[in-house]
């Protein structure tokens, strides 16, 4: 896309989707290239800040994401969020400005989450019972039957996803306002959640600078397959090679 090398410090966070911890993105560092630092950000009660209190609350949560990502330093950001992670986003972009007017945020990419045209289609999942949660998890490729198959294991992991699905709710009742970020949308091909391009398409309503959306191979988790992550970073570097060039020509006013 170009022949562009970012000499400088880029810091890539990442937000998981329901249920999930930062892990979820263990293996990015290593995919990703140059300069570019991946920072897998951890909502409370989950992984490593398991002892924390969990959180469905969007503009808590959000708040404490900016301030996290404001101690990294005065570094170009990109947020990347997944499924439920994605829907945090544009209330992270907010805070950030509050907090900082020349936020350097340059690109928001948004993964498996379909745009609020198509809000329909993300079940209410808060209203769901244990057992209808638990088909839910089975439709995820990579969800271990260690857990499912395990009572007590179950009831814990229960406990952490019925608080991210009241997320997911407390999200689809916040509007998203359009943005002068770049952005841009990645999802999986076989993802049983977004069954045509236009679902993730219609991202670009959102944004003054969109990037396209792009359909990779795999299906909700489609990172977690190293060979499908090595072209998900590839494509993330070229976007992300693509702003920084645009925003280094451009004219002085």
């Amino acid at each position: 896309m170009t022949s562009l090398k970012i000499s400088f410090p880029i810091h890539l966070f990442c937000l998981p989707s329901a249920g999930s911890s930062a892990s979820i993105y263990s293996a990015w560092n290593k995919a990703i290239a140059g300069n570019i630092k991946v920072i897998a950000l951890e909502y409370p009660g989950h992984g490593r800040k398991i002892q924390q209190q969990l959180s469905n609350d969007p503009d808590g949560l959000a708040e404490q994401f900016a301030q996290e990502i404001l101690t990294y330093g005065d570094v170009p950001c990109v947020l990347f969020g997944h499924s439920v992670g994605a829907s945090l986003i544009w209330e992270i972009e907010e805070k950030l400005k509050v907090s900082r007017v020349d936020h350097n945020l340059i690109l928001k990419i948004v993964s498996a989450r379909p745009s609020p045209h198509f809000q329909s289609l993300i079940h209410h999942y808060s209203d769901m019972t244990d057992g209808q949660i638990v088909q839910e998890l089975k439709l995820y490729n990579n969800f271990p039957n260690e857990i499912l198959n395990n009572p007590n294991a179950l009831d814990f992991f229960l406990r952490i996803i019925k608080n991210d699905f009241i997320l997911s709710d407390n999200m689809l009742k916040k509007p998203i306002q359009k943005s002068s970020v770049p952005l841009m949308s990645i999802y999986g091909k076989d993802d049983p959640y977004i069954q045509n391009h236009e679902i993730m398409q219609s991202w670009q309503d959102f944004s003054e600078q969109w990037l396209g959306a792009y359909a990779v191979r795999g299906d909700h988790f489609y990172f977690l397959n190293p060979e499908i992550l090595q072209d998900t970073a590839e494509l993330i570097q070229n976007k992300i090679k693509y702003v920084m060039k645009k925003s280094l020509t451009k004219p002085v006013a």
